[in-house]
């Protein structure tokens, strides 16, 4: 059971090791993990957020500054128009078709490219105008006739009442849409006339490509979201357009980052986290990805335009990439960090394990076995170490003085607390060496430790191997008790068959002193048993106590031996002597001899003694 209980204990320990060893690692590598993740983590928000601000106004700049372009450029079609109506309204210049009015044209459409055609349509529906030619720019002087473009301008400009952007023309004689700019020319208080102007598409498209030549950007314009109104590939015409169609569609644009805008989009990109501020789209084509930065324009036609550009996100975001970089760079190094610091604690954890499992072994009282401690890198380790190696040398000389089985009890029953003594029914062994004086004179000093070493060790055996306890050693003598340290119900049968098993080890020792050794002196060996109520406890000063049994039961024990000088089988190897108390006691029957009733030195009353049969199997 003591066995089953030890071994119990310390595979517990080594699991307990085990776990502390594992917990001190990963306790020191969590720790630096979560101190240099909470300040990556610092760093890395504040980054993220600094650069996804960065990217947005990047973002915002970037198409603020084509949105800007693209309506000075169209505002300066327009300003032309309310500039002409000024000096008409004002009668600085009459729109006659004199040659004053027609200069007035030409120079609006030398000093802005992108007018194709100005034109000015009196209430009789005479057309006055200038429009740009391939080589030239030439006067036009018409009647309106069918036209219904015109028609559809006047009744629109004379409804509204004020200048504004019309619907998109497609006009067969250039071959191309136009974006009109309409405005009712009032002299007097009354409409004189529709003052309009037409905007080329390809030339609109000219100016976008120009502008991605100049910064990088691909600009496009849509109209109404789903038609293109304006991009690179339509500067020198697109093929399939009529009066029916006068816009490609979006969604079948031959750019197929603009055709696909609209598009649902759900591939994972980085640059979805970091541009969150602006009007962005993310278009993904083959195995690149690009994002669309976008913003309407309201004023410049019956439905709103859309000014958008778009680049390869990571031409856009390479100070994202930056980022995720430093990211990775952290990770890593906050990685390295936690198993630097694993490490560490598991050379803290070394010498802390042997430190325990040493501990262990000391609690068991298992001193002989127990391993010196090496010394540790750390000096607080190191200390540890040498002081506990300085105690456990103290410890071994320790356990030559002190019985193992007395300190495990003690351990077991009061867990530190101070023994208080007590009255118990005790068994009590007293042996002794007959004649030892005389066997001593023919050894040295050391024969006779060592011959005293060897009878110990055999008597202590069957005493301990029969749950007794050795209280000391007096001289040649053992003086050996049963149920003191705890109480024992067969604490008679166990001293009975102790000194049996003495009987049996005597005849054995001898018969090999006889054999082996050429000694023809046999050691001989009386025994007392006695049980009886002694004080049990610790006897002794401050400084030095001893854990033993004192009492009338005591003296009688070894007058008991002593009396195996004349009574029982005072001749023979081994001859036992116990009261007729210890016989009482016994739960089983043991074969007695009746020695009969005696007066014992130094006691009145006469004592029923008994001599213990060797002969049981």
């Amino acid at each position: 059971m003591g066995d089953l209980k030890g071994n119990t204990s310390q595979g517990n320990g080594s699991e307990w090791h085990a776990s502390m060893s594992v917990a001190l690692a990963l306790g020191l590598g969590f720790f630096v993990l979560t101190s240099v993740a909470g300040v990556l983590g610092v760093g890395l928000v504040v980054g993220y957020r600094n650069t996804s601000e960065l990217l947005t106004q990047k973002a915002q700049l970037i198409i603020g500054t084509q949105r800007q372009q693209v309506e000075r450029y169209l505002t300066a079609a327009s300003d032309q128009i309310d500039f002409i109506a000024s000096k008409i309204s004002s009668e600085e210049v009459e729109p006659d078709g004199s040659e004053e009015f027609v200069s007035l044209l030409l120079g609006a459409v030398s000093a802005t490219p992108q007018i194709l055609r100005i034109q000015f349509i009196d209430r009789r529906q005479v057309l006055t105008g200038v429009e740009r030619t391939e080589d030239e720019t030439l006067p036009i002087f018409s009647k309106l006739g069918d036209d219904i473009d015109l028609r559809h301008l006047i009744d629109d400009s004379i409804d509204s009442g004020k200048a504004h952007w019309g619907k998109i023309l497609w006009r067969e004689e250039y071959g191309q849409s136009v974006l009109s700019y309409q405005r009712p020319v009032i002299q007097k208080g009354t409409i004189v006339g529709v003052l309009s102007a037409w905007i080329s598409v390809i030339k609109l498209s000219e100016f976008l490509a120009d502008q991605e030549m100049e910064f990088g950007a691909n600009v496009f314009i849509l109209y109404s979201r789903d038609a293109v109104l304006a991009h690179p590939l339509m500067a020198f015409g697109y093929a399939g357009l009529n009066r029916a169609v006068p816009l490609p569609q979006q969604d079948r644009f031959a750019d197929p980052i603009v055709s696909a805008m609209w598009q649902p989009n759900d591939r994972f990109s980085v640059a979805k986290y970091f541009l969150t501020g602006a009007n962005t789209r993310f278009v993904a084509y083959a195995d690149w990805e690009f994002v669309i930065f976008f913003e309407e324009l309201s004023d410049y036609g019956v439905e709103p335009l859309t000014v958008a550009t778009y680049f390869e996100t990571h031409d856009i975001i390479a100070e994202a990439a930056r980022l995720k970089w430093a990211i990775i760079f952290c990770l890593v190094m906050a990685v390295i960090s936690a198993g630097v610091a694993a490490l560490i604690g598991q050379e803290i954890a070394k010498p802390v394990r042997r430190l325990s499992d040493s501990a262990k072994r000391v609690h068991d009282l298992d001193i002989s076995n127990v391993d010196e401690i090496e010394g540790s890198f750390f000096r607080e380790l190191d200390e540890a170490a040498r002081s506990y190696n300085f105690m456990l040398e103290g410890l071994r000389w320790f356990e030559l003085y002190v019985p193992k089985r007395l300190v495990r009890q003690l351990m077991r029953q009061n867990a530190g607390k101070q023994t208080k003594s007590s009255h118990r029914d005790v068994v009590i062994m007293f042996t002794d060496i007959v004649e030892f004086t005389t066997l001593s004179e023919h050894l040295t000093a050391p024969q006779t430790a060592s011959f005293l070493n060897d009878h110990f060790a055999g008597l202590a055996s069957c005493i301990q191997n029969n749950r007794g306890t050795i209280d000391k050693f007096i001289g040649d003598s053992v003086m050996a008790i049963w149920g003191a340290l705890e109480h024992q119900d067969d604490a008679a049968d166990l001293a009975c068959n102790a000194a049996i098993d003495i009987g049996k080890w005597i005849a054995d020792y001898n018969q090999h002193r006889r054999v082996d050794v050429g000694l023809a002196y046999s050691v001989r060996l009386r025994i007392g048993i006695h049980i009886g109520r002694v004080v049990v406890g610790n006897i002794g000063s401050e400084g030095r106590l001893s854990y033993t049994v004192v009492g009338d039961a005591v003296n009688v024990a070894q007058r008991l031996e002593e009396a195996g000088r004349v009574l029982g089988n005072a001749n023979g190897e081994v001859n036992i002597l116990v009261s007729s108390s210890v016989r009482s006691a016994l739960v089983d029957p043991i074969e007695f001899e009746r020695v009969g009733a005696h007066k014992l030195r130094g006691r009145e009353e006469l004592v029923e003694i008994y001599s213990l049969a060797l002969n049981r199997p």
